[in-house]
């Protein structure tokens, strides 16, 4: 069952067009940069700079009027510049093995700071409230034949709406289209972020597009129900502690929604816990994709299922929290 909800969600949702190919079969470059609006944005190592600007960027969306402009929503990009430092603090943060799978290995975003700062200008212009903001799901689909550019080189980032649907009556589905290219203009990743906002007026959620196979997908994820046990045959378990203090870590490397007090952690740092588990049991993680379905608190102890390319994740309680595929 996980598989055909999976695909149906792919297929009817958030599926990208295919990665241009050049006649080589490397990736082809991507659209001129005079397409998107260029942007000049501080990179998380410079941590001042870079929490001022998350800061002027989202505590806005939590006080702005609950809307939506599809129309209005801009092609944002940036150039992000990734050192040794920031990768050093990934691997102090994730605690990697010293002497372990490399750091392409682990098929870590680092420039996913960028890319939140991106996707906060594309959410406000399409004027919904982050309050009534939450991911659903993320994809990350590898794309370049040397996965260590996205841990060793320079990057242009560039992050797009590519539509909006009804799922409910004052519910839609936002998903974001980020590419990250070298400075050359080959790809090397592409990410899919699928936003579920709720709680619009009637009269904002007639805007977006309407697609039943996407509503009810939508609709069977909400519902959807564990399905592997630890101990049973081809299933691997591993115990994920998400400590309050990586919470904080990786707001500062990463973004993700303001915990102004007490909160649940950014879903990307548990996308990021399970690419380190999946690069450490040798499962190539640079097909990831995940879907969220309740909030994690710091502090809380999850385990970690994984049997062939299927993976849960649940808490102490028994609850499914993600679920998804590599």
């Amino acid at each position: 069952m996980a598989a055909g909800l999976h695909k149906v969600f792919v297929d009817a949702v958030v599926a990208a067009p295919p990665v241009p190919q050049s006649g080589t079969g490397v990736p082809a470059p991507r659209k001129p940069k005079g397409q998107a609006c260029w942007l000049k944005l501080p990179t998380p190592g410079r941590g001042l700079g870079y929490r001022w600007e998350r800061w002027r960027t989202r505590l806005p969306a939590l006080l702005r009027p609950h809307d939506l402009h599809p129309q209005a929503c801009a092609h944002y990009a940036s150039r992000c510049r990734l050192d040794a430092a920031l990768r050093g603090r990934f691997a102090a943060l994730f605690d990697l093995r010293q002497g372990g799978a490399p750091a392409a290995a682990y098929s870590f975003v680092y420039a996913q700071g960028a890319i939140d700062l991106l996707q906060a200008r594309v959410l406000a212009d399409l004027g919904v409230n982050a309050r009534h903001l939450r991911l659903l799901r993320h994809r990350t689909q590898v794309v370049t034949a040397d996965p260590s550019a996205l841990a060793t080189a320079a990057q242009d980032i560039d992050c797009r709406l590519v539509r909006v649907v009804q799922v409910g009556p004052t519910d839609v589905v936002a998903l974001l289209q980020t590419a990250i290219a070298d400075e050359g203009g080959q790809l090397l990743a592409q990410l899919e972020d699928a936003f579920i906002v709720r709680g619009l007026a009637v009269a904002c959620v007639v805007q977006a597009g309407v697609d039943d196979l996407l509503r009810r997908a939508v609709s069977r994820m909400r519902r959807h129900e564990r399905e592997l046990v630890a101990g049973d045959a081809g299933v691997r378990e591993r115990r994920l502690y998400v400590a309050p203090a990586a919470a904080r870590g990786f707001s500062a490397l990463a973004g993700g929604p303001l915990r102004l007090l007490r909160g649940p952690v950014a879903p990307m740092l548990l996308r990021h816990l399970v690419a380190r588990e999946l690069a450490e049991w040798e499962v190539d993680p640079g097909r990831l994709q995940i879907s969220f379905l309740a909030g994690v608190a710091p502090g809380q102890m999850l385990q970690l299922l994984l049997q062939g390319r299927s993976l849960e994740l649940v808490d102490r309680r028994g609850r499914l929290v993600a679920f998804g595929r590599v």
